[in-house]
């Protein structure tokens, strides 16, 4: 850190520090007025946190850097719940006894935030009153709110880490991957949360998941805007510890209740789509499993191919990976629909009329085309972000349900009977109507998704523009699948 007489020179690089913690004390959960009304994610650097890891103690000349970064969304694939938006603030609490003295603790805070505008270079202490008592009274220890900082909880007087060097993964002449170490000092580039109480109780991911890149990858990619061959992001799964602190409801961390791992290699994976592979070293009520071998290819592969913004990775959800990259950033995975296997059907396509919707290609697309879904008796006040990729990611959208998924839904049945049916609309940003997204249920059974049609065309004008049209649409059916309602997705009632 550096000062300029009283005034704290803007940290600079403290991305690349120790991530410890990601508080989100969002508006909608504070009557609309929340103190903090956004993500916070809190680093350390990295002398003090090695410190931290063997004596238990912050260090005369610790800095933590809080970066505010806005909720930009509410729904993804992985269900709803919170996302990472823009950075819109900086702020910063440095311990020096030289400095501040007479400051309880030796500690200071300090604002780089320009509401508006781009951060401050410099900022002056805030008077011990605006922040000193708050966090000598309610922080857990030595003013540090380390009760919402796992990685702080988990590292305090634990020796120094051993990891963090050498080649980021290794895979045995097995197939099989050793637990990655030394993650928690990698580069940490976002936080989705997903909670419970967001998806009906029964959230296909109800945790916090903060996500590494290793360091060299992160310096690749900020050179060139690509994932270099050689790629390992890591997720530790954090459950949920509380919902209420002194800063208002919001979601803070829990415990660390399972590790992740996604890895780049042409050599170990050559069949794989994008060369990637996906891991769980998750034990359920146990420590991580040492090694893991990859998931087969359909249970994540279409879900990231079809819904990630850039190269199978959700980085509309890290905004670190977002700003290192810069104009460098993909913004559209539109060609990640380019028909492929995992958009062609796998199971026979009935014909004829199911649920009022014609399953033939020129006769649906005259269905649609001339709005034989509009009386639908459920349908959305006004478009939405789309979750998956539907002609580019997050593109607006707007859903119908016909009568027979309508009384489903309201009977909250667990499978949907044939004939229930739905269609999305499809727009660009500026808000012209750009195609359609149809599934309709064809068979008493979902099973596994070869009961539902799909179909998506990106044109309203060319019914040859399919994406995606017929039964058991693997990269249908996985996206869908993440939400346990038969594959419904938007929830009921539609608003």
């Amino acid at each position: 850190m550096t000062f300029a007489g009283d005034a704290l020179q803007r940290p600079e690089g403290y991305r690349k520090w120790v991530f410890v913690g990601e508080p989100v004390t969002p508006n909608d959960m504070n009557g609309g007025k929340a103190p903090f009304p956004e993500f916070h994610s809190v680093y350390i650097d990295p002398a003090s946190y090695a410190h931290y890891q063997t004596t238990g103690e912050f260090p005369d000349g610790t800095i933590l850097v809080k970066e505010l970064v806005s909720v930009g969304s509410k729904e993804a694939v992985s269900g709803n719940g919170y996302f990472m938006g823009d950075f819109i603030g900086l702020e910063a609490t440095v311990k020096s006894a030289s400095r501040f003295p007479d400051e309880p603790g030796n500690w200071a805070y300090f604002s780089f935030s320009n509401p508006g505008g781009a951060l401050k270079e410099s900022a002056q202490a805030f008077p011990a009153a605006s922040c000193n008592a708050c966090h000598e009274g309610n922080a857990a220890d030595d003013f540090v709110f380390t009760q919402h900082y796992p990685v702080l909880r988990y590292a305090k007087g634990q020796g120094r880490a051993s990891g963090g060097s050498g080649a980021p993964f290794r895979i045995d002449t097995g197939g099989q991957l050793q637990r990655p170490e030394g993650y928690r000092e990698w580069v940490f580039v976002g936080e989705p949360l997903t909670p419970n109480d967001m998806n009906g109780g029964k959230a296909p991911f109800p945790e916090f998941h903060s996500v590494y890149i290793d360091p060299e990858s992160f310096e690749h990619y900020e050179k060139t805007g690509d994932f270099r061959d050689g790629t390992i992001l890591v997720k530790e799964l954090l459950s949920v510890g509380s919902k209420q602190a002194v800063s208002g409801k919001g979601y803070f961390m829990g415990d660390f209740i399972g590790l992740e791992a996604t890895i780049k290699s042409s050599k170990h994976f050559p069949d794989e789509p994008g060369n990637w592979a996906y891991f769980s070293f998750t034990e359920p009520d146990g420590p991580p499993r040492d090694t893991a071998e990859a998931f087969p290819t359909a249970s994540c592969n279409a879900c990231h191919e079809g819904a990630a913004a850039d190269d199978f990775v959700f980085t509309q959800y890290y905004p670190v990976l977002r700003a290192a990259a810069g104009e460098k950033m993909k913004t559209s995975s539109a060609s990640a629909m380019v028909p492929g296997d995992e958009w062609q059907p796998t199971a026979p396509t009935p014909t004829g009329i199911v649920g009022g919707v014609p399953l033939g290609q020129d006769e649906l697309f005259e269905f649609l085309s001339s709005g034989g879904y509009e009386d639908y008796p459920s349908k959305e006040n006004g478009t939405h972000p789309g979750r998956g990729p539907h002609t580019s990611v997050r593109a607006p959208v707007r859903v119908f349900y016909n009568d027979t998924l309508t009384a489903s839904l309201e009977a909250s049945n667990e499978e949907h009977p044939l004939g229930a049916a739905a269609v999305k609309e499809m727009f660009t940003e500026s808000g012209e109507l750009q195609g359609w997204a149809v599934m309709v249920k064809t068979a008493d059974r979902s099973d596994e998704g070869r009961g539902w049609f799909w179909y998506e065309v990106t044109s309203r004008t060319d019914a040859t523009a399919l994406a995606a049209m017929g039964n058991g649409v693997e990269g249908c059916n996985t996206c869908h699948s993440f939400r346990d309602n038969d594959l419904i997705l938007s929830g009921y009632p539609l608003k």
